[in-house]
């Protein structure tokens, strides 16, 4: 993946994540940080602040109806879940540059939170805990194509016509084009964010969750499956898909028959306040339940 690196490392200005985030990861790393440490920090961003609130407190996150000042909620969420909650702030900021006529930008976005809530609500009926990083997992999972779509617009432009034009796959023809696809691109943003192991397993190997590491694949298999549903949400067509993905897994053999009827009502329900939460400025429109540009 040496030309995929290469390729992120001459973006380092336009996506290296402020020093807020940093900051936040060092406070994880030391034992000795408490609460407050965390609420001086984050109080100086107050977007940020405000967006952290609003998820830790919404109904489809965390504790609805409940008076909380940002000490509180931190004590109430953990520290974990507080980085998932700005990793995923965060990189919606990163990418709002995109040219609109290159890359519908809102429907990449709304995919992709189809695709955090399509994971997040296969891992709650797995009777899998903690629930809430699933849905950054599978936010996250095609940050890639964001990051190409930056950089090279009109070779990105380029491979979409063909891809469209001729039905190819999205991950050759990348290839072709770039001589590399999103997922290694993903994998080196991942690793430029010194992201921990498993979101890049899961960037990695979600189109092929057996080729993860053995102490990754449960997860990225639950993504493969988000993923593979939210390209095409068609009720019973993914039916066959989980059998064989959850066959030989204990815990993902829960999941019950009408899983793919209990996925699109999630995302019916959350999707547009998710977006809302996360990209206040953005104008929901009736986008198709899945919004992405590129078909795998």
């Amino acid at each position: 993946m040496k030309a995929a690196k290469e390729f992120i490392a001459g973006m380092e200005e336009q996506i290296s994540m402020p020093d807020i985030y940093t900051k936040i990861r060092q406070l994880i790393r030391r034992e000795t940080s408490d609460t407050r440490n965390y609420v001086k920090l984050i109080e100086k961003d107050s977007v940020l602040s405000t967006r952290l609130m609003r998820m830790a407190n919404s109904h489809y996150f965390g504790y609805p109806d409940r008076e909380q000042d940002l000490y509180q909620t931190i004590n109430l969420i953990g520290t974990i879940q507080l980085h998932d909650f700005i990793l995923a702030s965060l990189s919606l900021r990163f990418f709002a540059a995109v040219p609109e006529q290159i890359f519908n930008l809102e429907a990449f976005w709304k995919y992709s939170v189809e695709c955090g809530i399509a994971a997040r609500t296969i891992a709650q009926h797995s009777q899998i805990s903690p629930v809430n990083p699933y849905f950054t997992f599978g936010l996250l999972h095609e940050i890639g194509h964001a990051a190409m779509f930056i950089k090279q617009p009109e070779l990105s432009l380029q491979t979409i016509n063909k891809i469209e034009k001729q039905g190819c796959s999205v991950t050759e023809t990348e290839q072709e084009y770039f001589g590399f696809d999103y997922t290694q691109v993903g994998v080196e943003l991942m690793r430029f964010w010194n992201l921990p192991m498993m979101y890049q397993q899961i960037t990695q190997h979600h189109l092929h969750p057996e080729q993860a590491d053995k102490a990754y694949q449960q997860a990225v298999k639950i993504i493969h499956l988000a993923h593979s549903f939210c390209q095409d949400p068609v009720l019973d067509k993914h039916r066959s898909l989980f059998e064989k993905i959850t066959q030989n897994d204990p815990q993902l053999k829960t999941l019950p028959a009408d899983i793919d009827q209990l996925i699109i009502s999630e995302i019916s329900e959350n999707t547009d306040s998710i977006l809302h939460m996360l990209w206040p400025n953005c104008i929901i429109q009736q986008l198709p339940l899945s919004g992405q540009v590129l078909k795998l």
